[in-house]
């Protein structure tokens, strides 16, 4: 007599039952990981590049010494004229 197979599937001698895992998270697999990649690419977008912020702060030094320039013109010239 030959050995058959059970009718039944196993895993690791296991009776095991087909769940449709895939097809029943799948939307959920779909939607996390939009979200997930479409959070990271506008968290990128929205963050100041290092370069960006050194050009800030150079710029910013720049105008205030102008003003300062400026401003101490604008003193000498009222000192001159009182």
């Amino acid at each position: 007599m030959v050995a058959q197979a059970p009718a039944f599937r196993t895993f690791w001698g296991q009776r095991v039952w087909p769940a449709p895992i895939l097809r029943l998270y799948a939307p959920f697999f779909v939607s996390g990981s939009l979200a997930f990649f479409t959070f990271s690419w506008a968290h990128t977008k929205m963050m100041n590049s290092p370069e960006d912020k050194w050009i800030n702060i150079v710029n910013n030094v720049r105008d205030a010494t102008e003003r300062q320039k400026l401003k101490a013109a604008a003193g000498d010239y009222m000192e001159s004229h009182k």
